[in-house]
């Protein structure tokens, strides 16, 4: 029976061992991606990255113990994620066919929260980035949100990109 299991790689070796692992037969790989806005040199660009970093899941029969063995020692990949003896925890598969149905051209993509008025944010990225303020409302252009920012002695309203904030608890 097909399991869908999950490999902890090395920091940055997801696209490696996918690769390598893609050659074998009779085994799926997944390895999901995302774009995302990052500010680099004063202006917004899309960046690609893991949706979980160093990790890639795959899809085989536990039955041919060769793929075990396989998988372990290809390089780029430390373990299994799995109990201490060193058995693999199955995925549930509902997990990854929700991932799937998230995607479109090949990258998932994940709504931004929504944020109501008075919510405490944090702008995580861009010129303003590890301020904290309050969510007032969202601006006309969609891709744009109006924050009360809060400095020292002084309230000031900022409009940022909404990728860039993230609610705070």
């Amino acid at each position: 029976m097909l399991n869908w299991y999950c490999i902890y790689t090395k920091t940055k070796q997801e696209d490696w061992v996918a690769t390598k692992l893609a050659q074998l037969p009779d085994l799926e790989v997944f390895n999901p991606k995302m774009k995302r806005k990052k500010y680099r040199r004063s202006r917004a660009i899309d960046i690609q990255q893991q949706l979980f970093p160093a990790y890639v899941f795959v899809r085989f029969d536990p039955q041919k113990t060769h793929y075990i063995h396989l998988i372990k020692y290809t390089r780029g990949v430390k373990r299994f994620v799995g109990d201490q003896d060193g058995i693999p925890f199955t995925v549930d598969e509902a997990i990854i066919n929700y991932i799937k149905s998230r995607m479109s051209n090949g990258f998932v993509h994940l709504e931004r929260p929504k944020l109501v008025k008075g919510d405490k944010v944090l702008v995580n990225d861009g010129p303003f980035n590890g301020l904290d303020g309050i969510f007032l409302e969202e601006s006309k252009a969609k891709d744009r949100v109006l924050i009360l920012l809060n400095s020292i002695h002084y309230q000031a309203k900022l409009l940022v990109r909404g990728e860039f904030v993230a609610r705070v608890s």
